[in-house]
Order: C-alpha cells, then sequence, then structure tokens
C-alpha cells in the first residue's frame, strides 16, 4: 500500500511538472523580442501593484472568513457543535494542506477531523463538508452561468455559450438534490446496499447523508449558506482580476468569473501536487484564447499562486503552533449533538 502511495505521488508529481513545461514553453513561445516571463512577473512586484497585491490577499482572507462561517452555519443547522475560531484556523491550515497535497480534496480531510473534536460526530460532520463542497460547486456553476450570459455576442459563438450554461446550469442546481426527500431517501437505500456487508460503515454513510439534508431542508440556511458560497467562490476570482491589473487589462471582467471558476473545478481533480500545472496550463490556454498573452497569463498564474501560499503559510504557522485544548462534545446514536 505505502508503495502504492508513493508510485501514485510520483506520477501527480510527473503530471505537474509536465504541465508546468508546457504552460513556460507556451509562454516563452509567444512573448514578444525584447519582453518576456520575467519581465512579466516582475511587473507584477513593482510599487504601484501594492495596491492590487494588498486588494487581492483581503480577497483572499476574506474568502476564508466566510467560508468559515457557512460550515459554522450548517453544524448549527445539524444540531452540532462548532466554535468560529476553531473552524476559521481549519480553513486556513487546509489552504496550506491543498497546497502542497495532490488535488485540492485532502484539506477537507483535514477540516474533518478538525470539526469533529467539537462536534463529536464524525459522520455528519463529514456529510456536512461534502454538503459544503457541493455548494461551493454550485457557486461557481452560477458564476459562470451568470457570466456566460454576460459576454458580447462577439466574444463566444452561441453554441459554445449555450453548453457552457447548460454545464454551470447543472452544477448550480446539485444541491437542490440534496435538499429532496425523495431524492435523500433513495441516496440512503442505496448507500445501505452497497455497503451491506460493512454495516458500521453503511450506518457512518447513512448518518452522514442524513446531517446534509436535515441541514439542506431548510430554506432558510440553503439561502444562506448559498449567498455565502457565492461571496466564497467571488472573492478569489476577484483576487485573480485584482492581480490581472498591472499585467494586462484587456480581457473583460466577465471572462474572469468564467475562468477562474472553471480552473478552480479543474483543479479539485488529483491528478497533480496542490492544482500545480493544471492552474498554470489552463491560465495560458483559457486567458490566451480570450487575447491575454501567454506570458502573461502565467505570470498571472504565479502570483496567483503566491498570494495563496502567503495565506498557506499562515495556515502552516497555526498548525505548528496546534490547536488548543478542544471541547468534543457527546454525540447521540443518530450522530447528531446529545441535548
Amino acid at each position: 500500500m505505502t508503495a502504492r502511495r508513493g508510485a501514485l505521488l510520483a506520477l501527480r508529481l510527473v503530471v505537474a511538472l509536465a504541465l508546468l513545461g508546457l504552460a513556460f514553453r507556451m509562454a516563452a513561445a509567444s512573448a514578444p523580442p525584447g519582453t518576456g516571463l520575467v519581465a512579466a512577473l516582475r511587473s507584477a512586484w513593482v510599487r504601484p501593484a501594492l495596491l492590487p497585491w494588498a486588494a487581492a490577499l483581503a480577497c483572499f482572507g476574506a474568502s476564508f472568513a466566510v467560508g468559515a462561517l457557512r460550515f459554522r452555519l450548517l453544524l448549527r443547522a445539524a444540531g452540532l457543535a462548532g466554535r468560529y475560531a476553531a473552524v476559521l484556523r481549519a480553513y486556513l491550515v487546509a489552504s496550506f494542506f491543498n497546497l502542497v497535497l495532490p488535488g485540492m480534496i485532502l484539506g477537507d480531510v483535514y477540516r474533518l477531523d478538525d470539526a469533529r473534536r467539537d462536534a463529536g460526530s464524525t459522520a455528519a460532520v463529514a456529510g456536512l463538508v461534502a454538503l459544503e463542497r457541493l455548494l461551493g460547486m454550485s457557486a461557481l456553476g452560477a458564476m459562470a452561468l451568470g457570466a456566460a450570459l454576460l459576454l458580447p455576442e462577439a466574444a463566444i459563438e452561441p453554441r459554445a455559450r449555450a453548453v457552457v450554461a447548460l454545464a454551470a446550469a447543472a452544477v448550480a442546481l446539485a444541491p437542490l438534490a440534496v435538499a429532496h426527500a425523495t431524492l435523500a431517501r433513495l441516496a440512503e437505500r442505496a448507500l445501505r446496499r452497497l455497503a451491506a456487508p460493512w454495516p458500521r460503515a453503511a450506518d457512518a454513510l447513512v448518518h452522514a447523508v442524513a446531517a446534509a439534508t436535515r441541514a439542506a431542508r431548510d430554506r432558510r440556511v440553503l439561502v444562506r449558506t448559498f449567498a455565502l458560497s457565492l461571496a466564497n467562490q467571488g472573492l478569489p476570482v476577484l483576487a485573480v482580476a485584482a492581480l490581472a491589473v498591472p499585467l494586462d487589462q484587456s480581457v473583460g471582467p466577465a471572462w474572469f468569473a468564467v475562468i477562474v471558476p472553471f480552473v478552480t473545478l479543474a483543479s479539485l481533480l488529483p491528478i497533480s501536487i496542490g492544482g500545480t500545472g493544471v492552474r498554470e496550463a489552463l491560465f495560458v490556454a483559457l486567458f490566451g484564447a480570450v487575447g491575454m498573452r501567454a506570458e502573461v497569463a502565467l505570470a498571472l498564474s504565479l502570483s496567483t499562486l503566491a498570494a495563496a501560499l502567503a495565506w498557506g503559510l499562515v495556515g502552516l504557522a497555526l498548525f505548528a503552533a496546534g490547536r488548543g485544548a478542544a471541547r468534543p462534545v457527546a454525540a447521540s446514536p443518530d450522530g447528531t449533538r446529545a441535548r
């Protein structure tokens, strides 16, 4: 098992390096004479760019704060304990793990482990983490849908616009499936059948689905958490747009709301280390397709990574400092907080 994990990690590292190499080659090939990647990167760090960088860092930080508020709301809706300070700390620590581990999902595993210490129910917290991830993807889909509809007619072919709109709408409507009672019962039955040989695992899965549906069925909670998800996912889009100001201002703002969510979704795939390479290659390909020079798109991607890494280092410092004393809450048999 250890050898297999090592092989998968090595494969993901190879994929990350290959995609990075591809992005750098594309940037070098399109760089105009006398300029290049180094010049584009340098322009993002000069004094006039301090305000865009400060705005980008603030947007990333606010995104973590909003995400923590959303998860705490879901915990309360499911009848579980959750301290905001602890949830926010877990978000920041997870941001570091998402940068250094394959894909961007393993940070959720850390947040699950951290939250269950206060909530007292691993299964219920797992269901809420999954619901939160679904809400985040739904918000990305809603933003991409709105932006695709706002793009000028000359900017995108009608058929391509329709495909983007349909895909974004499907992603945006996903949380409604969790809130639907009939679909929730069907999911519970399917999970029990699939996990029938492992009764404890089946019970845990059912408790996870029950916690997620309990929170999603409250319309006020669903509306509030979706609104928070829009803010949580929209703030990084604003951060990327701010970082682009000293680099390139030829790309319309609507394109950022289409491209950045797509890159975020693609980065969730566990095919590289922390989305490295995937992000850079897609930035070069997608922003290049709408008029941004390849070396500038790569500089924008690396600047985005640097801003995320700044907050990741904050998370690393918090992780090194330790969580502090946890206050576990006894859980009832159905996975909710004992009252």
